[in-house]
């Protein structure tokens, strides 16, 4: 590897309820990104997996110039940018998840999307990895999907949902007129709970069967079921296909990486 090529290298490293996945970046390389999930043991605690990646793994073992911890939680809350004041932050996430408590507390501000989404990390993992990488910067999976989605809204003048299925979770977008109107992760244990969750959130924010546009993806692999079964209900009904969405980007729409993920390597953070 060149020296250029080591002094652009990235880090991209993803954290769910039960599951850790790597990515790095090397853009001049023949085979720019390597991913890989890793062997989580059960037996002990998500935290106590990470420190033996960081001490084990030979991929967290290589310098990187930039890298960036994407937490996928449901526990996030969301603030207008006008109103946010950085010295409130662990008082609304306490106030909004009051049993949190080994947590630590951030943040990200979109000011594209005028928000700021507050979110929890546990403790040990956030100490682990400053531990390992001092400048590690810290994202909610939603950070990255609300400003992705929030572009791709604009393209015409529907209201639009997206429906991001991960782990056994489904986290809604809702747009109207381009502004974000409600983003809320759900647990979801089968498409007949998907397609409630989804239904009762149009019907609450008004959105149309006809006119407006749902629009789904994923990395579970049901995602072409889901919309098959709610074509039902729902006019224009579409999956995103991941090839095509990144075809211009730097991930080349590379189906083993998360979406979000891909979303965190193109949007600029």
């Amino acid at each position: 590897m060149t020296e250029k090529q080591s002094l652009n290298k990235s880090l991209s490293i993803r954290i769910c309820t039960n599951g850790l996945s790597f990515c790095s970046y090397t853009p001049l390389a023949s085979t720019p990104f390597i991913y890989k999930e890793y062997d989580v043991q059960p037996t002990i605690s998500l935290a106590a997996n990470l420190k033996n990646a960081l001490l084990h793994d030979p991929m967290l073992k290589e310098e990187y110039q930039r890298v960036n911890v994407l937490i996928a939680t449901p526990h996030a809350t969301f603030v207008p940018v006008v109103d946010f004041d950085a010295d409130t932050v662990e008082d609304v996430y306490t106030y909004n998840f009051p049993k949190d408590t080994a947590k630590h507390v951030s943040y990200n501000v979109l000011r594209r999307s005028g928000v700021t989404i507050i979110f929890g990390i546990d403790k040990n993992i956030y100490q682990l990895l400053l531990d390992d990488f001092p400048k590690a910067r810290f994202y909610a999976s939603s950070s990255t999907l609300i400003e992705f989605f929030g572009e791709k809204s604009l393209k015409d003048e529907a209201n639009k949902m997206f429906a991001y299925l991960h782990e056994k979770e489904m986290t809604l977008y809702a747009f109207k007129a381009g502004r974000m109107q409600c983003v809320n992760t759900y647990t979801t244990a089968t498409m007949e709970d998907c397609m409630y969750f989804i239904l009762n959130l149009s019907q609450q924010l008004n959105f149309s069967q006809f006119d407006d546009v749902l629009m789904i993806v994923g990395d579970t692999g049901k995602e072409k079921e889901l919309a098959n079964r709610i074509q039902n209900f729902q006019k224009n009904v579409s999956v995103i296909d991941q090839q095509s969405d990144f075809q211009f980007s730097i991930t080349a729409g590379n189906a083993a990486i998360p979406y979000d993920m891909q979303t965190l390597l193109i949007c600029g953070f």
